[in-house]
């Protein structure tokens, strides 16, 4: 769906295109029902392997996503109750929505310098740093930290398929003026992709966490429903993008957030710390992507 451009259009306008679209992917019934069951402190293992064993194609990828070597399990877990119970239920329900989410959406628009598979491998890279950060620096959940960095960039998959108009007109401006996405969305549109993803995971009721940090994956907001999930997310995104300078890495997180200075004495030196993170990206990015059976 194409919207009309002027000086482009308002954040209501633009919402209100996303309300319109009839064809915009909802979230997975079974990653829907799982949430919402997990709000409720009684849930019983049973009652949540029921729910995921609905899907026996989602239940044959989630038992190979926790048996491969991201989990890092040495025993295999061979049914959904024994994976809840050796890795708890957040980070089964993450492995519900990882292996949902990377294929949800599957653009027909082309364009010129953007390939989607190039954005997925940058979601992974950021999942897998801010995994790492968050265990690194005993920050917050890590699962957590790997969800929200799978999904930091969806509105850009969003613009892509649904908001055509403007992301042509943005891509085009960062390639022809050299500036980043966002850069060039801020000067096009008074909405910008975080703002989008944050809007559709609150419309797939998502967790507040979650939802704020990926509204506010480029700038550190003090008053977001977990902070430090916030906080993980926006550091690895710069850490990827300036992987090759950590100079810049380092001055950029101690810019954006001052307790940083802790973090990193508690991560060490990012230059030494980075590539065995980066090994893991590897390996994931392959499982995702790369793997035809996942």
């Amino acid at each position: 769906m194409n919207i009309k451009q002027g000086k482009m259009a308002d954040e209501k306008s633009v919402l209100r295109t996303i309300d319109s679209v009839t064809d915009l992917p909802t979230i997975p019934h079974i990653l829907l029902h799982v949430n919402k069951m997990l709000k409720d402190d009684d849930v019983s293992v049973r009652k949540l392997k029921d729910v995921i064993e609905s899907d026996q194609v989602l239940t044959s990828r989630i038992l190979k996503l926790v048996n491969s070597a991201f989990y890092g399990f040495r025993s295999r877990i061979i049914e959904i109750p024994q994976a809840l119970m050796i890795l708890g239920f957040n980070t089964v329900r993450n492995a519900v929505a990882a292996v949902s989410l990377i294929d949800l959406f599957h653009m027909g628009e082309k364009y010129d310098g953007f390939d989607i598979q190039d954005l997925w491998k940058h979601s992974i890279a950021v999942a897998v740093t801010s995994k790492n950060l968050a265990e690194s620096a005993r920050l917050t959940i890590p699962d957590d930290c790997f969800v929200a960095g799978l999904l930091h960039d969806i509105g850009k998959l969003v613009m892509a398929e649904y908001l055509q108009d403007i992301f042509s007109q943005v891509l085009k401006s960062s390639q022809t003026d050299g500036v980043s996405f966002l850069e060039a969305e801020n000067k096009i549109s008074s909405v910008n992709h975080a703002m989008i993803g944050g809007y559709l995971t609150q419309k797939w009721q998502f967790p507040n966490r979650l939802v704020d940090t990926i509204m506010y994956h480029h700038s550190v907001q003090r008053n977001t429903a977990d902070f430090w999930l916030h906080v993980s997310v926006y550091a690895a995104n710069i850490i990827v993008n300036h992987s090759s300078n950590m100079k810049i890495v380092n001055d950029k997180l101690l810019d954006g957030c001052p307790e940083f200075s802790e973090i990193l004495n508690r991560v060490g030196t990012l230059s030494d710390w980075y590539p065995t993170v980066y090994a893991e990206i590897e390996q994931v990015t392959h499982f995702f992507l790369e793997d035809d059976s996942l």
